[in-house]
């Protein structure tokens, strides 16, 4: 196969993920409807407390964090489509073609990380309400964090689906590995604060990079570094790929 033919097929596959994403209109009003009790309810209950340690409003502190949270949710929701395919006989067909087991992997990838990052830009249309009012030049930075981010994790996502035959057994592993990717990150409180053994955890976790990322574009709060988030990041992506690679299309037959 050749180069061209391999991102041919890549961008097959992308699409196809685009046109379910598109289909999926009830995950655009969950994002926004999301954002919005994580924005208005969570922030101004947890910032009424005072307990959040930020100078600010803690809703702006928190708002980085519900933009990593929805680039969380949707991107490990990627994996769904390798058990529907797996389900339905299409990963078999397309296997059973020349297509190239990576760039149909890839194109996966592409197109989960695609439908994240436009999830997340959405979370950024909602800015205002905390007072936030990025460039265009924020939101193109933002843009390519929320990429490096939800690459990793929709790699994730498709590499924890290729071990899983159905919908809720996937389920239940996507709701437990949310929580703590969630909790043990920057993105409710400044790692800072946490307990050292919390610590150790949350800088373990790309979404904590990701946040502290966004969180320097938009509001020039920082704990690693710009340098530092997006190595982590780009190391984090590299070696779930290699991964998911090696595990993709198990239990095809």
């Amino acid at each position: 196969m050749g180069i061209k033919d391999f991102f041919g097929d890549v961008f097959i596959i992308w699409k196809r993920e685009i046109k379910r994403f598109k289909r999926e209109r009830s995950q655009i009003f969950g994002t926004i409807f999301l954002s919005l009790i994580w924005l208005i309810i969570f922030g101004t209950g947890i910032g009424s407390m005072g307990v959040s340690r930020f100078p600010g409003d803690y809703r702006q502190f928190l708002f980085p964090g519900v933009v990593g949270l929805i680039i969380l949710v949707i991107s490990l929701r990627a994996g769904v489509s390798v058990i529907r395919d797996r389900e339905f006989g299409f990963l078999r067909v397309l296997f059973a073609t020349k297509a190239n087991k990576l760039a149909i992997l890839f194109g996966k990838i592409f197109g989960g990380a695609t439908a994240s990052v436009a999830n997340g830009l959405l979370v950024f249309a909602l800015a205002f309400i905390v007072n936030i009012y990025p460039s265009l030049l924020q939101v193109f930075y933002s843009f390519f964090i929320m990429l490096l981010l939800s690459i990793g994790i929709v790699a994730l996502g498709i590499t924890i689906a290729s071990f899983l035959e159905s919908f809720e057994g996937f389920s239940i592993v996507m709701s437990t590995l949310f929580m703590p990717m969630l909790f043990l990150s920057s993105a409710l409180f400044p790692v800072e604060i946490l307990p050292g053994w919390m610590q150790a955890l949350a800088k373990l976790n790309p979404v904590t990079y990701g946040v502290d990322a966004i969180r320097e574009i938009v509001l020039d709060i920082t704990v690693f570094g710009m340098a530092k988030d997006i190595a982590f990041l780009l190391l984090f992506d590299a070696v779930i790929i290699m991964l998911a690679g090696k595990v993709f299309g198990l239990g095809r037959e």
